[in-house]
């Protein structure tokens, strides 16, 4: 077998300088791949360091193969790095093997290390099938793996010094600083080493102050600088300011360790800095920073950069808090009896303060306003947060109005912390029953003592004599209908929670927990009597609250709350009404086509009742109306109409055209009757006068499948509602059924022939007619839609519906363009009383149906 070689992917293949802390770099790589003849075992490697490096200047130095690490044994003179493969590594043929050698560098500052292969036999490879050590190939003298020793000649690597550099942080950010307190920031700095630990024997920093005018300032007042690690220890000072320069000079060595570390400034601002005055502290490392030396290599490094670099600008604020009267809570009506009812929120402004703030006590303005009682308030106390900071003997119980009432605050006073602002709530009982109105304010500054220093601090205060909140002795409840209430439908008879109402109560001064309402039934129809209803029921969202049922002939109810339904203070609630219907048919209470409106009943003024929350007091509806809901229309069963879409709606002279189509589905609860539909047409053309377009043989046909190929039976001709009206249908409406019935095989009988569709089935019907374009037609079109009804008849006694010639013929002043039967006991004939009209039918709007226009 043979081998042959290249350089490795990871070789350097040129030469480096690598600082002193490098680690995992590879000093050399060569790659070897197996001939054709035979399968080969890597055994072993011997890398040649031909550098000035020692064995001491390297660490944690392996051999690889593919990522796999290798232990490496050292020659006694240094000079040898041996690692055998245990087994040997099998290389299949024409497969590679990357071997490199990587470690660390953790000494050696100017020496080099260069790993070469001396002999091609120090790469020890042998055959699998035969067994012999094979030699890898050379290229002569001038090839990469020379015939000549080194067999191949690695990188040569440099060991360099560690380096130092300086940036401003951007953790340590601009920020107020108070005078004349202890450990106030300076700046911040962000000190970077690579390689070794570094330390520098002096650093200065200088300061550039400027008066809060913009001027600059000689004066220089900082005392006790030290320089700190992120970790708050001082590695350096405390030192104060030169008096001949604006600067500091640290002298004792500081040791800075390999990485990143952020390094604080801080000092006490003397009296000399007044409020909005601003330093920024700078150092220019390669002159500030002096005798800075490598802790590995002992060689003096020049730290980096050559420039100035400046902190974030720190700014110098008095301890100063501004005090202010908060718009929230706003004026309102107050009921009394209530426990600690915020009557103001007060704001302590510390943004702008160089220090924490104490309060020890805070004078507030009481006003009992127009000679009200001021005694009707007890127990005030202020609260930071849910904490009370006023107790025991520091809480306040008003005994007249008075400018300052001052509360003094528990323990060790009140702390604003700089660059915060606090809010206080003021917090007091109400007396039950009490009247008057109440306001709580401020008007002179609290006094103010700097947290650190000492210090007086400054102290503004927003005048202000607060909202005015009026005692009342309970609140109001009212009651209206929400816009979500369903608009008027028709439902199925024996279904149960229909929602035919939902009401908005409102609370008026505070929360009121409903415990009764008063409902009821506001269609006075005979038909629409109280037996159509089995229950109706209460709902807040999804929980059922109450019931309420209608006793014999009585249309009033009152429904006293079985749940827990608040209404909270100055808001709204909503509480659905859903009614359970009863059936309709033989020996079943329910009637057909009967009119359910339930209504809040505005005019029963102790019927509807909540209680009052902070009051205890019981509170009647206030002067609310009776609510006016659309109602549900109740029958045995009902159907639903849809448009459907036409085949083409491309108009030319052509026989049989669908010019609309339509289906019809039965609810489930029920077969439902068609007796008539109506039709409407309406046709154009142009030029006017030299060409028409005529529609004639207009029929309509049923089907009881989608795709229209299952006509429904028992028709004179398959399907087909009507004899073919072949007249010239230019427009209007043409009448499909009716009173004598559609076209089927009982026609002669009293009642007609309709069309009944079974419970939850869905009949398809076609309108087609013959389309005629006469003369040159430039444009044309048929537009054509079946037609709807704009209102309910009113029925006769029996029902509220009637027979389909009462309809038809509009004896109450209503329309029978499309005519239905709910079937209330049995298949009603097209003379019985069981008929009524398309109003309000889903998909079949009073306007009728959707135009379907073909044209051309």
């Amino acid at each position: 077998g043979d081998v042959s070689m290249a350089r490795g992917p990871l070789d350097p293949n040129s030469s480096q300088s690598k600082q002193v802390g490098t680690t995992g770099f590879v000093f050399s790589s060569v790659r070897m791949t197996a001939g054709s003849a035979e399968k080969v075992y890597l055994n072993s490697i011997r890398w040649n360091q031909t550098g000035s490096a020692a064995t001491s200047d390297l660490a944690n130095v392996m051999t690889y193969v593919e990522g796999t690490a290798y232990p490496v044994t050292v020659s006694s003179d240094g000079k040898y790095y041996t690692s055998v493969f245990p087994g040997g590594i099998l290389v299949d043929k024409g497969l590679s093997k990357e071997i490199y050698i990587k470690g660390d560098v953790v000494g050696g500052s100017g020496r080099t290390v260069k790993m070469d292969v001396y002999r091609n036999t120090d790469l020890n490879v042998a055959g699998e099938t035969y067994g012999f050590g094979i030699s890898p190939a050379t290229s002569g003298s001038s090839g990469v793996f020379g015939s000549t020793n080194p067999w191949y000649a690695g990188s040569t690597m440099t060991v360099s010094n560690g380096n130092i550099s300086v940036a401003k942080s951007s953790t340590v950010t601009s920020q107020n600083v108070a005078i004349n307190v202890p450990g106030q920031v300076l700046g911040g700095f962000d000190v970077t080493v690579q390689g070794e630990a570094v330390s520098v024997a002096q650093m200065i920093f200088w300061f550039n102050r400027s008066t809060g005018s913009g001027a600059a300032a000689s004066t220089q007042d900082l005392t006790n600088v030290s320089l700190y690690d992120q970790n708050g220890k001082v590695v350096s000072g405390p030192a104060d300011i030169s008096a001949s320069a604006a600067k500091v000079t640290f002298s004792n060595t500081v040791t800075f360790p390999i990485g990143t570390g952020t390094y604080t400034l801080k000092g006490k601002y003397g009296t000399d800095f007044a409020s909005n005055d601003t330093i920024a502290a700078s150092t220019t490392p390669s002159s500030d920073w002096t005798t800075v030396t490598g802790q590995v290599t002992g060689n003096t490094i020049t730290p980096s950069p050559t420039s100035a670099v400046t902190a974030n600008t720190m700014t110098v604020k008095a301890a100063t808090v501004a005090v202010s009267v908060s718009a929230t809570p706003i004026a309102q009506t107050v009921v009394s009896g209530g426990s600690q009812f915020t009557f103001a929120n007060y704001q302590f402004d510390g943004t702008a303060s160089g220090e924490d703030v104490r309060f020890g006590s805070v004078g507030l303005e009481y006003l009992a306003a127009d000679g009200s009682t001021a005694t009707n308030l007890t127990n005030c106390k202020l609260f930071d947060g849910s904490t009370s900071i006023t107790t025991g003997g520091n809480l306040i119980n008003p005994t007249a109005s008075a400018s300052s009432t001052t509360f003094t605050i528990d323990n060790a006073g009140l702390i604003i912390p700089k660059g915060t602002v606090k809010t206080l709530a003021l917090k007091c009982d109400i007396a039950g029953g009490a009247t008057g109105s109440y306001k709580w304010g401020i008007r002179s500054a609290p006094t103010g003592t700097g947290q650190t220093s000492g210090q007086s601090a400054t102290v503004t205060v927003t005048a202000s004599v607060g909202q005015l909140m009026t005692l009342t002795a309970g609140g109001s409840l009212s009651v209206t209908s929400d816009a979500s209430s369903p608009s008027y439908a028709n439902v199925s008879a024996g279904t149960s929670g229909n929602i035919v109402g939902v009401l908005k109560l409102h609370a008026t001064s505070e929360v009121v927990n409903l415990t009764r309402i008063a409902l009821q039934m506001s269609n006075t129809s005979a038909s629409s009597s109280p037996s159509n209803l089995t229950l109706v029921t209460l709902f807040d969202g999804a929980t059922q609250v109450g019931t309420a049922v209608f006793t014999g002939s009585s249309r009033y109810a009152t429904s006293t709350l079985s749940g827990t339904f608040s209404i909270p203070k100055d808001s709204d609630k909503l509480l659905t009404l859903k009614a359970d219907l009863a059936g309709i048919g033989t020996s079943l209470a329910g009637t057909q086509g009967a009119l359910i409106q339930i209504n809040y009943d505005g005019a029963d003024t102790t019927g509807t009742q909540g209680t009052g929350q902070s009051s205890g007091t019981t509170i009647n509806q206030g002067s609310s109306s009776d609510t006016a809901f659309a109602g549900v229309r109740v029958f045995k069963s009902y159907p639903t109409v849809a448009r459907l879409a036409i085949p083409s709606s491309t108009l030319i002279t052509a026989t049989g055209v669908d010019l609309y189509r339509f289906s019809v589905t039965a609810n489930l609860a029920g077969a439902v009757g068609l007796g008539q539909i109506t039709v409407n047409i309406a046709t154009s053309s142009t030029p006017s006068g030299t060409a028409s377009t005529t529609v004639t043989n207009l029929k309509v046909v049923a089907y009881t499948d989608s795709g229209f190929s299952s006509p429904v039976s028992g028709f004179t001709t398959a399907g087909q509602l009507n004899t073919t009206v072949t007249g010239l249908i230019s427009s209007g409406n043409t009448a499909i059924g009716g009173a004598a019935g559609f076209n089927g095989s009982s026609a002669g009988s009293a009642d007609g022939y309709h069309l009944q569709i079974p419970a939850g089935s869905t009949y398809y019907f076609r309108v087609l007619g013959d389309t005629t374009l006469t003369g040159s037609v430039t444009s044309g079109s048929v537009v054509t839609k079946v037609q709807g009804d704009s209102a309910y008849p009113a029925g006769t006694a029996v029902a509220n519906l009637m027979d389909t010639t009462t309809i038809i013929n509009g004896a109450t002043g209503g329309s029978g363009l499309f005519i239905w039967s709910p079937n209330a006991t049995s298949t009603s004939g097209l003379g019985t009383q069981d008929w009524t009209n398309g109003y309000f039918i889903s998909g079949l709007p009073s306007t009728g149906m959707d135009n379907v226009t073909i044209s051309k």
